[in-house]
């Protein structure tokens, strides 16, 4: 067989249903994944004119009794009057991987807390396209995040989270639990996560691995895969997450 294959493009139709796919249209969902860019203090880029003129903001706070989302005004007065008078703004925004993006039909001058900002009304919809299941993020000793179930002899289990995406996490066994095996299920297992809160998942074991290479017998590394994650839940790890981002540049600066 050909390796031709392989450099064909996805057909429009793949990628008008990949794009329905990570499409948001709930109001409040919507706002909730600004207050997310707002918290991590994401830029973000307004383009207007098809395209071919843009400028850097940030989202200063979002207005959920007005519906209405207010971000920076810009440096360049002559940009500011072009982009107020504009039909439609595309926004785009990155967090932590995440690709946002949305679009409004009219900007407009406001003033916030004494202050000249933009506002514009919460889009009718909203591209969340979320590529992260493999965007780790190495929890600090110093952050105690657990995760609680009870295995098949009914003992209860506690393991420190070691490790944690969107799209699963690993758990440190430094017993040796003989009860973990590849594919299977912890129904009911209960995550927390500090200062975020956590809830119950259903996790599948993808991976046992030895927590260090050399020294096998101190312990395991079980990987694991989510299943079916509630979207509340989903949204309190991805804010964990940013948490561990933000204190890692915190201690690096």
């Amino acid at each position: 067989m050909s390796n031709d294959i392989f450099k064909i493009k996805p057909t429009k139709a793949a990628a008008i249903q990949e794009a329905e796919n990570f499409t948001i249209y709930s109001p409040s969902e919507i706002m909730q994944k600004m207050r997310m860019l707002a918290k991590g203090r994401c830029l973000v880029t307004a383009y207007f004119e098809d395209g071919n003129q843009s400028f850097m903001t940030a989202i200063i706070d979002i207005l959920p009794e007005k519906k209405m989302i207010v971000v920076d005004y810009g440096p360049d007065e002559g940009m500011n009057k072009r982009i107020m008078s504009e039909p439609r703004v595309i926004f785009k925004s990155d967090l932590a991987g995440i690709s946002a993006q949305w679009s409004v039909h009219h900007v407009r001058k406001a003033r916030f807390k004494d202050q000249l900002v933009f506002a514009f009304e919460v889009p009718d919809e909203m591209l969340w396209i979320q590529r992260r299941d493999t965007y780790r993020v190495a929890i600090p000793l110093s952050v105690n995040a657990q995760c609680q179930f009870t295995h098949s002899d009914d003992t209860q289990g506690q393991y420190r989270i070691l490790d944690i995406s969107a799209g699963g996490l690993a758990l440190e066994d430094k017993g040796m639990h003989e009860d973990f095996q590849m594919d299977q299920v912890l129904k009911a297992s209960h995550i927390n996560l500090p200062e975020h809160g956590g809830g119950i998942v259903t996790l599948k074991i993808c991976n046992i691995l030895p927590l260090r290479k050399d020294k096998p017998e101190e312990g395991q590394r079980i990987g694991c895969v989510f299943q079916n994650l509630p979207s509340d839940l989903d949204a309190t790890i991805q804010r964990f997450i940013l948490s561990i981002d933000s204190m890692r540049k915190r201690v690096s600066d």
